[in-house]
């Protein structure tokens, strides 16, 4: 249960100098879980504060790969739902972050992250993304994501 997000270097916006240059990257993530710390609250009604670090390697070539680190909350309820949310910080390789805010649940077909912030060329960074991945072991993760950004 890790969530994540990602970034690449946009192309050339164009002509326009005002332009928003937009990214539409799929990719494969790869994540570790350093933290799952379960307290029980209730008869089968269980609260997790995880945190966790993630990779993503976009599909097309040459396009940045991107680090992650993330924290969020679980809760597992009795009826067998299940929501989380949490915050990541996205790192490019020369040191430009973007925040993100993710979502999970028992409900949704996918997992959902939204850009809140950026520095560098990220300042003003909007839109977000999906993602889904499989349990490997006890503490790794597998899948695949898709990110839609537009950078100003």
């Amino acid at each position: 249960m890790i969530a994540t997000a990602s970034l690449v270097v946009a192309l050339a916006a164009g002509p326009s100098v005002h332009a928003r240059q937009k990214v539409d990257e799929p990719g494969v993530i790869v994540c570790v879980s350093d933290k799952w710390d379960e307290k029980e609250i209730g008869k089968d009604h269980k609260v997790v504060d995880y945190a966790g670090r993630c990779v993503k390697v976009p599909d097309a070539p040459g396009a940045a790969k991107t680090t992650e680190e993330c924290t969020g909350k679980y809760e597992y309820k009795p009826d067998g739902s299940w929501q989380a949310n949490g915050t990541c910080l996205v790192t490019v390789k020369e040191g430009e972050t973007v925040s993100i805010a993710w979502q999970e649940g028992s409900g949704m077909g996918q997992n959902t992250y939204q850009a809140t912030g950026g520095t560098g060329r990220y300042k003003g960074v909007t839109g977000g993304g999906t993602y889904k991945y499989d349990q490997l072991t006890t503490t790794l993760f597998g899948g695949r994501y898709h990110s839609k950004w537009e950078l100003p």
